[in-house]
């Protein structure tokens, strides 16, 4: 017992402040408080989302230049595959300026167009103005085929909408109760103001509202180069002839011309209209 003594002394001593002081020769005092650490004290806030949380998918393009974490090889490969579609005239992301060089601005078009496929193919909530001029939250993402949209209202049905069906997008501005078109001065402007776009096929017409011009431009530059690219496609392949099996009978090929002209068609120009 006697030798079991001075250790027990010292493990006592190391968990007394009196023993603390005697290694360390210094006081440290610790207050415990359980009053609520006041407003100034630092906070951790979640700056990123759970990766495992599907439920939600939060609205990356608010951003021009995301940091995106790591993609599956199949959005690698559907990345890849997009390149922009035949134009005479290419649009000016929201961010750049006018003046900039045409190759840096395609280039900078191309990764903001490509950025914002993939993010609609993994799909993200808008919000969406009803016929009925109600706001509903709404779920929308871009097909594997990368040419139809699936919208999700929440109420059990899911509606595809092919996006070779459509006939015209624009964006309209909605202040005060009232309708302006895109680019009209406004009287009054509001800090409140609604940037609407507008995508309009035959029988239907598709709002979605955003409060941030620049958000609402991205995502109407990015939408007219995906349908584009679709209708682009379906040209193509209406125009490559069906073969029948007697490789015999001669065939007619379409010629370069007739595919240019098909590829140049152009959507129809954008008229303010209330969804």
């Amino acid at each position: 017992m006697s030798l079991l003594t001075p250790r027990l002394d010292w493990i006592l001593g190391c968990c007394t402040a009196g023993g603390y002081e005697a290694h360390n020769q210094a006081e440290y005092q610790v207050q415990l408080n359980s009053e609520p650490a006041p407003s100034s004290a630092a906070k951790h806030l979640l700056t990123s989302g759970d990766s495992f949380d599907i439920t939600f998918t939060p609205r990356l393009f608010g951003g021009f230049s995301r940091t995106s974490g790591p993609m599956t090889p199949r959005q690698q490969d559907l990345r890849a595959q997009l390149e922009l579609p035949q134009l005479q005239a290419y649009p000016v992301p929201p961010n750049l300026s006018a003046d900039e060089v045409e190759e840096v601005r395609k280039e900078k078009l191309l990764e903001m167009y490509r950025e914002f496929a993939i993010e609609l193919h993994t799909g993200m909530y808008l919000t969406q103005l009803t016929s009925n001029r109600d706001y509903a939250d709404i779920h929308v993402q871009l097909m594997e085929d990368l040419t139809t949209l699936k919208l999700d209202q929440s109420n059990g049905r899911i509606i595809e909408f092919p996006l070779t069906n459509v006939s015209k997008v624009y964006r309209i501005v909605k202040n005060d109760d009232k309708w302006y078109a895109a680019g009209t001065p406004l009287p009054n402007a509001s800090p409140h103001a609604e940037q609407i776009v507008v995508v309009e096929f035959m029988r239907r017409k598709l709002a979605f509202v955003f409060k941030e011009l620049q958000v609402s431009q991205r995502f109407l530059i990015c939408m007219e180069l995906l349908i584009r690219r679709a209708q682009q496609r379906q040209a193509m392949r209406s125009l490559t002839p069906t073969f029948p099996p007697n490789h015999g009978q001669s065939r007619q090929c379409p010629t370069p011309r007739v595919v240019h002209d098909a590829m140049q068609r152009p959507i129809p120009s954008p008229s303010p209209e209330k969804p």
